[in-house]
């Protein structure tokens, strides 16, 4: 990746083509999220390269602050293509002091990520009570730092800033199952994440449609269920993006959905149920688990224990999502499990075999050997009886109002909720999406800033219930090779919604020129943020690498 470099074109002025906002409307040292509290002072530091130093203090050992600081120091502080000048200033040291000790997995749901920054003319000192914030504290110092094109320097602003999320889940959904993606464009979304100061990875490791997880215990799931021997995740390759993950302060929740969307899982004989046309035909195409088979409920218990060792997070997604788009042709034409119903006395109420089927997996989450809180999408809920221990994941709803009766009904319950229902950004439409409501979609499937989950007549209690959002991109249509540019910096819409203050953040017009900056700072970072407003440009553009010519 190299960056083309471009001359300042334009002058601001009040208004432009057809009342659009300027094409150099940014912000100068603007930092995204918008911090609970920020005031910056009055003057500039000039910054080089040979002047700057980060103390890590007492914690020069912690591994998580030692990526940190080599991180930025060597690619993120200084991103823009222009020769760094050397000497002429002071030294500047940013002083990283933490309360709590380094630890040795990654964040656990809840962990402070609270900071304080104090950016003078002659030093940065950031304060947090764990690595965590620290490391947000370090993304918000590299936002305050600009190249100055007049000057030909770097600066930074001076600050006082005190911070923390609103919510504490904050995330990514990737769907690896449609389609395969590289280890390599799963960290590019990673670091991604943690410039937007997101802090978890919800991975959706298989669905109908593949099965790219490999079990050391039942090999003939990945053996017959994966695309190909290419299309796997080791469980080496899995602990290194759990690995890669915990340095950037993220979580990684897995997903195994069930009792549907379970085709893939055909390499266990006996798994699935047989399923049938209008005819009484065979379709040969299995996507509901048998739950008349007791040795399945057994596998699952076995599976998970699995699943547990290798996912170190306390959350484990089980989905449990559109299982009556499979009931008919897999329950219903099905004459053994028609028999099994009548046994078990549920006559023909296929929701009383839903409850049997989700009954017994709670059972299995209950005696994991490392407890589990289990998640599950809406349907759940909607159709069946949760575990009072479970968390239910919103994912329906055409406007934002509808999804926050859902997120008001749900949590009259009592019970916990992720809210997914705002942000399906697999979704494309012509326009700024991010803050406008674009025709010939669904209205939630849009003004993806305003959507603000806690938007509902509820209680305090039930408030605190909400934990926070994730926002989807579903692989259907999305790959290796447009990811990227597909979630950012539409995903950024909201990581703002979910850290910063709400009275904050009220419209997307002042928003505008601080996402404007934090896009071209990440495409001068070496990544793929399309432009999501209308026409403008970065000072330093993205362009792919020159093509190797070949000698004849």
């Amino acid at each position: 990746m190299r960056l083309v470099i471009l001359s300042l074109l334009f002058t601001s002025t009040l208004a432009w083509f057809y009342g659009r906002d300027d094409p150099d409307r940014w912000s100068v040292g603007g930092v995204w999220p918008l911090p609970q509290k920020i005031i910056y002072g009055s003057k500039n530091r000039t910054l080089t390269y040979d002047k700057i130093g980060i103390d890590l203090g007492d914690k020069k050992d912690c591994d998580v602050l030692l990526a940190m600081a080599d991180n930025y120091m060597n690619k993120w502080l200084f991103p823009y293509p222009v020769e760094m000048k050397t000497g002429g200033t002071e030294d500047f040291i940013i002083t990283v002091t933490v309360k709590e000790e380094c630890p040795g997995g990654p964040p656990v749901h809840g962990a402070s990520e609270e900071y304080l920054l104090r950016v003078s003319v002659s030093e940065a000192v950031i304060n947090a009570q764990t690595v965590w914030g620290a490391l947000r504290a370090m993304e918000t110092l590299s936002h305050l730092v600009f190249y100055d094109q007049k000057s030909q320097e770097y600066q930074i602003r001076t600050a006082e800033i005190f911070d923390k999320p609103r919510f504490p889940v904050r995330g990514i959904m990737i769907d690896s199952s449609r389609h395969f993606l590289s280890l390599n464009v799963i960290k590019r979304q990673l670091e991604i994440m943690s410039m937007n100061k997101l802090n978890v990875l919800h991975w959706h490791l298989v669905d109908s449609e593949s099965f790219p997880y490999t079990s050391q215990k039942f090999p003939e799931l990945h053996g017959v269920g994966a695309y190909s021997p290419r299309h796997v995740y080791s469980r080496e390759d899995i602990a290194e993006v759990i690995a890669f993950a915990r340095l950037r302060g993220i979580r990684v929740i897995p997903e195994f959905d069930l009792p549907g969307h379970t085709s893939s899982w055909k390499g266990r004989k006996g798994f699935l149920t047989e399923c049938f046309d209008e005819k009484g035909e065979e379709t040969f195409l299995p996507n509901l688990v048998d739950p008349m088979n007791d040795a399945n409920f057994d596998f699952l218990a076995e599976f998970l224990e699995e699943v547990t060792e290798t996912f170190p997070d306390q959350f484990l997604h089980l989905g449990g999502d559109e299982v009556s788009d499979y009931i008919v042709e897999c329950w219903v034409r099905n004459k053994k499990i028609r028999k099994f119903m009548e046994e078990k006395g549920f006559g023909n109420d296929t929701v009383l075999l839903e409850n049997y089927f989700f009954e017994k997996l709670f059972a299995i989450v209950e005696k994991l050997k490392l407890k589990r809180k289990p998640i599950f999408w809406q349907e759940v809920f909607d159709n069946n009886i949760p575990d009072p221990n479970s968390i239910i994941h919103i994912w329906k709803g055409n406007t934002h109002e509808e999804i926050y009766e859902q997120v008001k009904n749900i949590t009259s319950k009592n019970f916990p909720v992720i809210v997914s229902a705002c942000w399906y950004l697999n979704y494309i439409k012509y326009g700024a999406d991010w803050r406008d409501e674009i025709r010939g979609t669904a209205p939630s499937n849009s003004r993806y800033y305003y959507c603000d989950p806690t938007s509902f007549n509820g209680t305090d209690t039930q408030k605190n219930l909400v934990l926070g959002g994730i926002a989807a991109i579903w692989g259907e249509l999305v790959d290796n090779t447009n990811i990227e540019a597909r979630l950012w910096p539409r995903a950024s819409a909201a990581a703002e919604r979910l850290w910063s203050p709400a009275e904050k953040t009220q419209r997307a017009e002042d928003a505008w020129p601080r996402m404007h900056e934090l896009r071209c700072r990440l495409v001068s970072r070496g990544y793929r943020i399309q432009p999501n407003n209308n026409p403008d440009y970065c000072p330093f553009e993205f362009d792919e690498p020159p093509a190797i010519k070949s000698e004849l």
